[in-house]
């Protein structure tokens, strides 16, 4: 064999090796979107099977049963029953619950019991997620609040103990605890990188560059106020824009004060940044409760954790932040 046929073998041999790589590490992406968890949620995920489609709606059939055990306002759900019991105080755990249980323990720790999971009659009362609310009276807010109490709920791994009239709310981590359960189920379904978007909280797994990520401006919910970049985390954000009512030319809003019974004044917007999505999602509700210095004082010994707080002070809009922001290429545009 001379040399000119040494030579094209060799290149033969590595256009088939170049063919075979691009076949065996060949991906398919695609992107999918669905109204669940009161609201619309979109993943985008890559994988190695034509079939990325049916992986991503397994995924989807994976959060909606997390969400139905989740769900308090469903009577046959976990909470729905235990908060609708009036008779017995002693329940058996669930494995999921116990896992919010004790990530709201540390909230409600490192908050100084700002966050309390047991505010749910008193944010009933407000009726946000009525047709025509209307700030409740005072005396029956003061009335509510003898129920609520995060320190009089007792817990293990096997069961709940929980005092009659008191009732429990995971509203504020629940979606980052599926969001980290379903990135979980999606590298089981060997899909290879991707996010989960329920638009108040997002996960990203598998990237090897940056994402660019959005803070809605407060003040004006089709702008946004900042920018910063993300590596395979989570990203969360509490606003007074999210859930709120005007009554009179006062806007009241979804994040109450468990000590008043009232909502957060001056804050706005709180956004998270953490590994777990269970985590940025209860944190940004749990520093939006203190604040803003205190917040950021709090956050401080997380690890990988970093926090933005957009509030008002002299009848401005300001922010503080974490150090660590200006490393992730934040950009703001207040």
């Amino acid at each position: 064999m001379n040399s000119r046929e040494i030579i094209s073998l060799l290149i033969l041999i590595l256009v088939i090796s170049f063919g075979a790589y691009r076949y065996f590490t060949r991906s398919f992406t695609e992107t999918k979107s669905q109204y669940l968890m009161d609201t619309i949620v979109e993943i985008s995920a890559t994988s190695q099977s034509k079939n990325v489609g049916r992986q991503i709606d397994a995924v989807y059939k994976y959060i909606h049963e997390l969400e139905n055990k989740l769900n308090e306002y469903n009577p046959e759900s976990y909470l729905g029953k235990i908060n609708a019991d009036t008779v017995n105080t002693v329940f058996p755990m669930d494995p999921d619950v116990y896992n919010l249980l004790s990530l709201s323990d540390s909230l409600y720790q490192i908050t100084g019991g700002a966050f309390d999971p047991t505010i749910k009659p008193v944010w009933d009362l407000w009726g946000f997620n009525t047709e025509n609310p209307v700030p409740p009276d005072s005396l029956s807010i003061k009335n509510m609040l003898k129920k609520v109490d995060f320190s009089k709920i007792k817990y293990d791994s096997r069961k709940l103990i929980k005092p009659q009239g008191m009732q429990l709310t995971f509203g504020a981590i629940a979606k980052g605890y599926i969001l980290d359960k379903a990135k979980e189920y999606m590298q089981t379904q060997k899909l290879n990188s991707g996010y989960i978007n329920c638009r108040s909280s997002m996960i990203f797994t598998g990237y090897k560059k940056p994402q660019l990520v959005y803070i809605t401006h407060p003040g004006k919910p089709d702008d946004y106020i900042a920018s910063f970049k993300v590596l395979n985390q989570s990203v969360s954000t509490s606003g007074d824009y999210q859930q709120f009512f005007e009554y009179n030319g006062i806007r009241y809003h979804h994040i109450l004060n468990p000590f008043t019974g009232y909502p957060v004044p001056d804050v706005h917007s709180v956004t998270v940044l953490c590994p777990s999505a269970a985590w940025s999602d209860g944190l940004s509700t749990a520093l939006f409760l203190l604040p803003p210095e205190s917040a950021l004082t709090a956050i401080k010994h997380r690890p990988n954790c970093e926090a933005i707080i957009y509030y008002s002070k002299d009848d401005a809009l300001v922010s503080l932040k974490t150090a660590g922001m200006k490393e992730r290429g934040l950009n703001e545009n207040l």
